[in-house]
Formats: C-alpha cells, structure tokens, sequence
C-alpha cells in the first residue's frame, strides 16, 4: 500500500485544506505496523537490549559471587584465628614471635589483621557496566595504607577492560540510535524516492502534517516495543524491578526521551527533503558527532585544560616521606608521646617498642605529609566531574550513559562515595586499635606464665566491621531529572525548527 492509496480513497479532504490529523496517524499506523522493516529492526535491537543486559548482570553476579566468597573466606581465617588463639595460650618453652601471634595486640593489628569493604550490587545493576569493571568493588582494609585504599585486582584482559563491555547501556546509547536512523530513513523518504510527493501535495496535506503525522506514527509503534524489549532485557540480566521500581521507571522515561530526541533530530534532517542515501547520511554524521566527536573533543579538552597529577610523583613522594620518617621515628614518637597525657609519663618505653606498635604512631604523620596529593586528586577529579556533566548535555549519548550508570549504580560519584566511606572506615579501625595499644603502652597486660601467646589482645569478635550506606532510590532518580528534561526541551526545540523548515512542500517534488 502506498501514500497514493491511502491519501486518495481514505481521507476525504475539502479543497485548499489539511487532511485530519486522526485519520493521517491511524492509516500510517497501521502502514508501519506492517511493514516487516519494523520489526525486524525492533527485533534486533531487543536482541541486542538483551545481549547486553545478560553481559553487564554477569558481570554484576560474578562481582556479588567474589564479594560472598570473600566474606566466607574471612568468616573461616576469624574462626582459625580464634582457634589458635586458644592453641596458643598453652604453655611452651618460648614465645612465638609476636607477629604470628593472634593475641598480640600490636601485631595482629599490622600483619594478621583482615577486614574487608564491600560496595553492594545494586538491584538494576544490569542496566549499565559503568565503571564497575575498573573499580574496585571490594577493598583489604589495613591500619597503615595510606588513606585506607589498597587496590584489589582480578585478573583481567586489559585490551578487553580498555575496549569496555557490550551493555545494556551500550545498546542503548550506541545502537539504539542507528536503528532509528536506519527505520526514519527508509520508511520517511519512501515517496520521495518513489517520485510519488507530487501525488501527496496535491491532495492539499500540509507537509509539516504529513510528514508529523508519520514520525508519530512511528513513535507510537517503536515507544512500547522499546519499553518491553527493556523490561525483558533487564529480567534476563537478573535485574529486581520489584526492588528498584523507581529506577526502572526513570530508566524507561529516559529511553522513551531518547527516542525522541533521535526522531526530533531526524525530523529536522528530513525538513530538508532529502532522499534515503542522503537522509542516512545526514543522520550518521549526527550520530558520529554526537556519539565519538563531542566525546573525543571533551577529552583532549580535559587533557590539555585539565590534567591529572602524575601518579608516579605521588609514588616518588610516598618513598621520600617513608625514608625521612625512618630517620626521624623517635622524634616523631617523642612528640606524639608528650602530646597524649595517657602516655607522656612513659616516655622512657619508646626505645622497647616493637615496630607494628611504631607504626601506629608513624602511619597518621605519613598522611599529614602527603594530604596535599589526595586533595589535589580529588580537586582535578571533582573538575573534570563538572566538564563531564557540562559536555553530557551537549554530547546526549554521553550524558545518557552516565545517567543510565547513576540507576544501575555503577557511577564514579557512588563509586567516590564507596571510597570515602572506606576511609571513614579505616580511620574507625585505627582509632579502635590504637586506643587500645596506648592503653597497653601504658599499662601492659602482663604476659601468663609459660604462655605461648602475649595474651593481651582476645576482643577479635569486638572489631568493627564495615557498614555500606548508600543514597536512597529517590536521590538517583533525582540525579537523572535534569537530563530527563534536557532531552524533552531538546526534543521540543528540534521539532519546532523541524517544523518551521516544514513550511512548503520543496520546489521540485
């Protein structure tokens, strides 16, 4: 069926007037709802929402599997240790050295104690990697590294992690978008290719209405299909809509402006009636310039503007501070002992302390002198935050991305928020060991005759263990809204200039 065939027997049209604008939209949709290039485009694409989503919930899956192996593997050493612990407090010919002990306060606390940090896996996680494959989602935590963040690496491929994963929102951003060029431009130049505009303008139909009416047409078929192929892409990839109906919902609010977006621009490509080679081309320059050019250009911007500290000063730092303090240790202790009043009667016990208990002292003096570096990472961080966020609303596919990691929770402020509570979490062990070994500097537990063990360190079940929190559902959906209107107010604009071009059919039908 044709335009010809529809516009002719199916509309009644008075002389020098629009069609009507219903009856337009019903016969183009059931037009498109049968041609099988709908379908066949939708179906790809939900086959990649899917592909896509049961790679980023594996990846999400294996990251909880690591998590509970760890854990179970930290339950099992906090049973063997307190085992020994007993075996140890038997009576024996010497001591053990105390950095084998379990009940050695100081010791334990440097070279046994194994406290691990877990960022918890979302329940719409499958919606986007992000950058949950380079970051760490579980953390050692010891007293002395410095600022509490030890990186943990699973071995991986790192052409693969530098290539990035194919995931939902991958799909979304990256292949949803060819899709749509591929269907506007072959189902809305259909006549111009076919020599049949002429036939069409003489009916008396208002460009902007026929060529409106069709693009609505479509969105009315491709906005349901969209929505389903992302609920059931999200239920393969093991998602909980239940748990995270929120997120879903803004997630489906976002791809439904996302389509829109793709077709207002579309329409504004299409304003120029240009056939179907022209109008795929026109619309593949748009999507290379929005999904690599603008992207590419942020980066070197933020290179040549922005530029991160160098990590290997940073190292460089680490290793100048660490020899300085090595010399100047019992000054250092000197001073902190006369500051505390608990200890400064006990100066005279600073020559016959051991070095984990040394290092109790040293290990806060090493983070004053190198506050500068993590303040000044976090300063260039937070900058390029910003760019990232400005270029998001110019660059969409870039800013959709992130926006679809802030639901999924893969973002890099949930990801600088897990960090710092890491910190937090360090610096709350440090507190609760040192509290103590200052106490057994000034009053030491008196080791029990023959005793294997020193004995003065049994509260292993009494150390605190790490408490994730996290922002609330709301707060995420919150963080998307502004690009959610953006998309609307883009799409509103793009339509009107569309619309506007739409004046007059072209002088040469």
């Amino acid at each position: 069926m044709n335009a010809t065939e529809f516009i002719l027997p199916h509309v009644e049209t008075a002389a020098g007037q629009p069609a009507p604008w219903r009856a337009l939209f019903a016969w183009e949709w059931r037009c498109i709802g049968r041609n099988p290039l709908l379908w066949a485009v939708s179906g790809l694409v939900a086959l990649a929402f899917c592909v896509g989503a049961w790679s980023g919930g594996g990846l999400q899956q294996a990251q909880q599997q690591a998590q509970q192996r760890q854990a179970e593997a930290d339950a099992a050493w906090m049973r063997e240790t307190l085992a020994r612990v007993k075996a140890y407090a038997r009576p024996a010919a010497q001591p053990a050295p105390y950095w084998q002990d379990p009940s050695d306060l100081a010791g334990f606390s440097r070279y046994q104690l194994r406290q691990h940090a877990y960022k918890p896996v979302l329940p719409l996680a499958a919606l986007a990697v992000g950058g949950s494959d380079l970051a760490p989602s579980r953390w050692p935590v010891k007293l002395e590294t410095p600022f509490g963040l030890e990186p943990g690496y699973d071995f991986e491929s790192p052409r693969g992690l530098a290539l990035g994963r194919f995931d939902l929102g991958f799909a979304i951003v990256g292949v949803l978008p060819l899709a749509l060029i591929v269907l506007v431009a072959l189902l809305a130049t259909l006549e111009r290719d076919r020599g049949m505009l002429r036939l069409i303008a003489a009916q008396a139909i208002h460009p902007r209405l026929w060529l409106g009416v069709r693009l609505l047409a479509l969105a009315a078929w491709l906005l349901p299909l969209l929505a389903l192929a992302l609920s059931l892409a999200l239920l393969l990839g093991g998602a909980d809509l239940a748990a995270a109906w929120p997120e879903f919902l803004a997630a489906q609010a976002l791809l439904a402006a996302y389509v829109l977006f793709w077709l207002a621009l579309a329409a504004v490509v299409l304003s120029a009636w240009p056939g179907a080679s022209a109008a795929l081309g026109g619309l593949l320059s748009a999507w290379l310039l929005f999904a690599l050019g603008l992207p590419l250009l942020g980066k070197l911007a933020a290179d040549a503007w922005l530029p991160l500290p160098s990590r290997v000063l940073y190292v460089d730092a680490q290793r100048r501070i660490d020899d300085a303090l090595n010399q100047q240790r019992d000054s250092v202790l000197t001073r902190a002992f006369r500051a505390d009043p608990l200890l400064a009667p006990h100066i005279d016990r600073i020559a016959g302390l051991d070095y984990a208990t040394r290092m109790s002292f040293l290990a806060p003096v090493r983070e004053q002198q190198l506050q500068d570096w993590p303040d000044r990472f976090a300063q260039a961080r937070a900058a390029r935050e910003r760019l990232g966020q400005a270029a998001g609303l110019i660059a969409v596919p870039l800013g959709l991305e992130s926006a679809l990691a802030v639901l999924a929770g893969t973002d890099a402020a949930r990801q600088a928020r897990y960090e710092a509570q890491v910190r937090a979490y360090q610096l709350q062990l440090r507190d609760w060991f040192s509290t103590r070994i200052r106490r057994e500097i000034a009053a030491p537990t008196p080791r029990p005759a023959g005793s294997y063990a020193r004995l003065n360190f049994t509260a292993h079940a009494d150390i605190p263990a790490f408490a994730p929190a996290d922002e609330p559902a709301a707060a995420r959906v919150r963080a998307v809204l502004p690009l959610l209107a953006w998309l609307l107010a883009a799409a509103a604009l793009l339509g009107a200039i569309a619309g506007w071009r739409l004046r007059r059919w072209p002088k040469e039908l």
